[in-house]
């Protein structure tokens, strides 16, 4: 018991550390337009099997999603990077920060379609099970408090060829604390564009903290639990918080 309040006592810390303000920026082309074809280009979602039947270059270190059509990576990356520093890097490699919505899809893909079920459960444990260490990924979205309502920003899309930013005003989902919880099962079966648990979202083990204008996204889960928070400081940076790269084409693949 001493353990896991002590493990709560450093976790809290860690969160106090990551409320860090983030500047304004001045945004290009931010249209919820944009965002739809980013974010949900197949028409109709499809199940688990039907993801399976499409078929797309099997490459090593990736996983292709086919309800987003985009390859995730199977290990985070660039661990002890801030959340500007990883956007930069990986704009360097040509690759993304997967955004809320992609990361379920991936989540929602390996737990119902994904055939190599040895891979999928080890991808899914380093994730989700509650353990140690510590081990949290960022998320593509930032968030800001409008005269209108509250913005999600996702940074460096790439929309035909173009690096962009683009936001979404935020509706039907869940803005308070749940701790505990969500369900996770119905957080990834939920069809949200904006991805983040909707209003109506079930009561589970899943911790969620909702979005704080200035916040940005990321997911985490040590020895006392996995959650969804959605009010890091994007100056925050761990030795073990990195990304999980996603691209929509990867060199090689045609």
């Amino acid at each position: 018991m001493s353990n896991i309040l002590e493990n709560k006592k450093q976790h809290k810390k860690k969160i106090k550390m990551a409320k860090i303000k983030l500047p304004k920026r001045i945004f290009g082309i931010d249209t919820a337009e944009a965002f739809e074809r980013v974010m949900k280009e197949a028409e109709n979602p499809m199940t688990g099997q039907e993801q399976v039947q499409e078929k797309a270059p099997d490459l090593k270190g990736f996983v292709y999603v086919p309800s987003i059509k985009l390859y995730l990576a199977k290990e985070r990356d660039l661990n002890g990077l801030n959340w500007n520093q990883a956007q930069e890097e990986l704009r360097k490699r040509n690759l993304m920060m997967p955004t809320p919505y992609q990361f379920r899809e991936f989540l929602k893909f390996l737990k119902t379609g994904y055939q190599d079920r040895q891979e999928a459960e080890k991808i899914l444990d380093e994730i989700l099970t509650v353990r140690n260490p510590w081990r949290a990924e960022w998320l593509n979205a930032r968030f800001e408090k409008r005269k209108d309502g509250l913005y999600m920003i996702s940074e460096n899309i790439l929309v035909n060829g173009k690096y962009q930013n683009i936001e979404q005003k935020l509706d039907n989902f869940l803005a308070e604390d749940k701790t505990p919880g969500i369900s996770l099962d119905d957080w990834l079966n939920s069809n949200s564009q904006h991805g983040l648990p909707t209003a109506k979202v079930k009561k589970g083990e899943l911790y969620y903290w909702y979005p704080r204008s200035g916040s940005v996204a990321g997911f985490g889960a040590d020895s006392v639990w996995a959650y969804l928070g959605c009010y890091w400081g994007p100056e925050y940076s761990d030795s073990l918080l990195g990304v999980r790269a996603c691209a929509k084409k990867i060199a090689g693949a045609k």
